[in-house]
C-alpha cells in the first residue's frame, strides 16, 4: 500500500413519519422476468408457516395469470439512428486506433494529456464548475444547449448531427454522457466510465460483492424469494432493509424484522428490489445516533492495466434521531435509519437538523477529522490505523470487480471506448458496527459533489458544513491532479493506491 501525499457525506434529516413500509421507485422498469410460481417447488407458500404466532392466510402465493408479451414496434426513425451511430462508432475506432499508439502524450495516470484547460459540463454541477474555474479552466458550457430537454436522446442526436466537438477538453460527465461520447474522440478527458452505473445498481452490487463478509448478506427479488426465506428461517432474529434496484438518496427504503406479517408482505411484491441484511448494532455516535462514511474512491485507468486509489479523507453523515428498532415497518422512521444527507435535511424535519444535539451538535455531517477526534475519546476499541487497512481492503475489491465487471469492461474490450479517456470518482457508503468493524453498504457513480450552505435554516454558522465543502473541492481538485490534467497543486489528501 502506498501513499501519494496528505491532509482532510452526510445524509438528511426528517420527521419521524408513520406510513407506507416500502416504496419502490426505478428509472425504466424492463419487462418483468419473473415466471408463474410452482407451488410444487415452493417450500413456502405462507406466513403461518414461518410463524404460527402469525394469522393464517397472511402471505399467500397466488398464481398470476401468464400475460401475452406485447411485440413493440420501433419507429422508424430510431432504427436508422441506431444504424447511424454504429456505422460511425466503427469508422471512429479504425481511425483513432491507429493514430493513438502514434502521437498521443500520456500523463503518469495514462490520460491523454491535452493541451488546452477547457471543460464541459452540466449547469447542476454547479460546485463543480465553480471548483474548476478556480483552478484556471475555462467553462465552455454545458455538452448539448438545452440538452437536459430529452436527455439523453439529446446527446445522441447532437453526435450524429456533428454538434459535438472533437476537440480537446474535459467533459465532466454525467452517467449516459459516457456512453455516447466513449470513442469519439481521444482527446476528450470524460469523467465517467461507460456502463459503471449498470454495475452498481443495487442488484448488481449483490453479484459482485456478496462473497464478502464486509459486504451485509444481499437477495434479489422476487427471483431469489425462497432463498431469503431459507435464510431468515435459519436466522430469525435478522433485521432486513428493502432497497429499490436503482434508486439513490434513500428513496423508497424500509426496515423489517424477519418473518413479521410485514416482512412477508413485503418480500412478496412483484417489481425488482432487493433485500439486504441490515444491521442491527451499529456504532452509534454520542449512543444514540446512525451514521456512515462517505469515502471516496478515484479509478485513473479502468482496463489493461488497472490503476485506482482510494482518497484518505471522508465525510461522515448522521441521522438526526435516535437509533430505534422499534421504528420500523408500518412505523418507520427514515429518520431514525436513513443517513442520507438529502432525506435528513427535509423541510419537515429542519427542527431536529438545527438542534444542538447532546454529543454531536446541530446539523447532519461531520468532516472526518473530528470523527476519528470523537473515536480516538469515546471508542477504546477504535484504531485509526486499522480503519485505513480494512477500507482500503474494501475498496481493493470495489476497483477490481466493479472495472472487471462484464458491463464495464466490454466497451474496452471491444474497442469501443478508450481507457485513456475515462476517469471516474465513487462513492463509498460505509457503516460500522459496535465493535468497530467495517461495512460496505452500496458503491455509487455521480457522488453527489454539491455545496452546501454553511449559514443553518435558524441562522447560525456550522463550521463543520465549511469543512464538508472543503472535503468535496478537495476530492475534484486532488482528482485533476492525480491524473495530470494540469500543473497540479499539492493534494488536499493523500492518496492510497489499490493496484499494487
Amino acid at each position: 500500500m502506498s501513499v501519494v501525499e496528505e491532509m482532510d457525506v452526510v445524509s438528511p434529516p426528517q420527521s419521524q413519519e408513520k406510513g407506507p413500509s416500502f416504496t419502490t421507485q426505478v428509472k425504466k422498469p424492463r419487462k418483468s422476468r419473473s415466471r408463474t410460481p410452482n407451488k410444487k417447488k415452493a417450500k413456502v407458500t405462507s406466513v403461518s408457516q414461518l410463524n404460527p404466532k402469525l394469522s393464517s392466510g397472511v402471505g399467500k402465493k397466488t398464481t398470476p395469470k401468464k400475460a401475452t408479451p406485447k411485440k413493440t414496434k420501433r419507429s422508424s426513425r430510431k432504427i436508422i439512428k441506431t444504424k447511424k451511430v454504429m456505422t460511425k462508432t466503427t469508422k471512429t475506432v479504425k481511425r483513432t486506433t491507429i493514430t493513438q499508439t502514434e502521437t498521443r502524450i500520456l500523463t503518469s495516470e495514462n490520460k491523454v494529456k491535452i493541451n488546452t484547460k477547457n471543460f464541459f459540463a452540466w449547469k447542476d454541477d454547479e460546485f463543480v464548475i465553480d471548483i474548476l474555474k478556480r483552478r484556471g479552466w475555462n467553462y465552455l458550457g454545458e455538452p448539448i444547449e438545452d440538452g437536459r430537454e430529452d436527455y439523453p436522446h439529446s446527446m445522441y442526436e447532437a453526435k450524429e448531427a456533428g454538434v459535438i466537438s472533437k476537440d480537446p477538453c474535459l467533459y465532466w460527465a454525467d452517467d449516459d454522457d459516457s456512453r455516447v461520447l466513449q470513442g469519439f474522440s481521444q482527446d476528450h478527458i470524460i469523467s465517467s466510465l461507460p456502463n459503471a452505473d449498470k454495475a452498481l445498481t443495487k442488484n448488481y452490487q449483490q453479484a459482485l460483492f456478496n462473497e464478502y463478509d464486509w459486504f451485509p448478506k444481499c437477495f434479489t427479488l422476487p427471483k431469489e424469494r425462497q432463498l431469503l426465506i431459507d435464510y431468515v428461517q435459519a436466522n430469525p432474529e435478522s433485521y432486513w432493509i428493502a432497497k429499490p434496484r436503482d434508486s439513490y438518496g434513500g428513496f423508497g427504503m424500509c426496515v423489517f424484522k424477519a418473518l413479521t406479517e410485514e416482512f412477508m408482505h413485503m418480500i412478496d411484491r412483484r417489481t425488482t428490489f432487493v433485500a439486504q441484511k441490515y444491521m442491527h448494532n451499529p456504532y452509534l455516535l454520542a449512543g444514540k445516533y446512525k451514521f456512515h462514511l462517505r469515502s471516496y474512491m478515484v479509478v485513473t485507468h479502468a482496463y489493461n492495466p488497472l490503476r485506482a486509489y482510494l482518497w484518505k479523507n471522508a465525510q461522515i453523515q448522521f441521522s438526526t434521531h435516535s437509533f430505534d428498532l422499534t421504528q420500523i415497518e408500518n412505523n418507520f422512521n427514515k429518520y431514525s435509519h436513513i443517513t442520507n444527507y438529502k432525506v435528513n435535511n427535509e423541510k419537515k424535519n429542519r427542527k431536529y437538523v438545527i438542534e444542538d444535539k447532546a454529543g454531536i451538535g446541530m446539523g447532519t455531517e461531520w468532516g472526518v477529522s473530528k470523527f476519528f477526534e470523537h473515536m480516538n475519546k469515546h471508542a477504546p476499541n477504535f484504531n485509526e490505523e486499522k480503519f485505513w487497512s480494512d477500507l482500503t481492503n474494501i475498496a481493493k475489491v470495489v476497483s477490481y470487480k466493479l472495472t472487471s465487471s462484464r458491463k464495464v469492461s466490454k466497451a474496452f474490450k471491444a474497442g469501443k471506448a478508450y481507457p485513456t479517456n475515462h476517469f471516474e470518482i465513487y462513492g463509498l457508503d460505509i457503516i460500522m458496527d459496535e465493535h468497530c468493524n467495517l461495512a460496505l453498504t452500496e458503491a455509487n457513480t455521480q457522488p453527489g459533489l454539491d455545496f452546501t450552505d454553511p449559514v443553518m435554516p435558524n441562522g447560525i454558522f456550522n463550521p463543520e458544513i465549511v469543512r464538508a465543502n472543503d472535503i468535496t473541492a478537495g476530492i475534484v481538485n486532488d482528482s485533476i491532479t492525480l491524473l495530470g490534467l494540469d500543473e497540479g497543486r499539492k493534494l488536499f489528501s493523500p492518496f492510497i493506491d489499490l493496484h499494487s
